[in-house]
C-alpha cells in the first residue's frame, strides 16, 4: 500500500504552480519534522498530532493522516498514543516521495 496519495500530491503541485512547490512543500515537509521531533508519547495530546495529521493531508501523506487519527483517538481515549509509529509513518512517506521528488525528502 502507498503511503503517499499522488494525486493529492499531483493536485498540490498543480494548484501552486510547478515553480512554487517546491518551496512550499519543502515548508511543510520541515514543519512536520520539528513537530514530530517534539512529540513526547507522554505529553502528546490531540492537538499535536491535529496539526501534523493536517499538513499531511495537504501532502497527500495518507499513511501518516491515519497514524495521526490513531493517535489522537487514543488520547482522547485517555491510552498513550503510539509516537513510533506515526513517525515511522513520515519516514516511509518520505522514502516514498524521494525518487519523484527529492526535495521534499531532503528537507526533513
Amino acid at each position: 500500500m502507498s503511503a503517499i496519495d499522488w494525486d493529492r500530491l499531483n493536485e498540490l503541485r498543480s494548484d501552486i504552480g510547478e515553480e512554487d512547490f517546491a518551496d512550499v512543500a519543502i515548508l511543510f515537509v520541515a514543519e512536520l519534522q520539528e513537530s514530530l521531533d517534539g512529540l513526547d508519547p507522554a505529553t502528546a495530546n490531540v492537538a499535536d498530532f491535529h496539526f501534523v495529521r493536517g499538513s499531511a493531508a495537504n501532502l497527500g501523506f495518507t499513511a501518516l493522516v491515519e497514524a495521526c487519527a490513531s493517535a489522537e483517538t487514543a488520547c482522547q481515549t485517555g491510552a498513550a498514543p503510539d509516537v513510533e509509529a506515526v513517525r515511522r509513518a513520515f519516514d516511509d512517506a518520505l522514502a516514498e516521495v524521494r525518487p519523484t521528488v527529492p526535495e521534499l525528502a531532503d528537507a526533513a
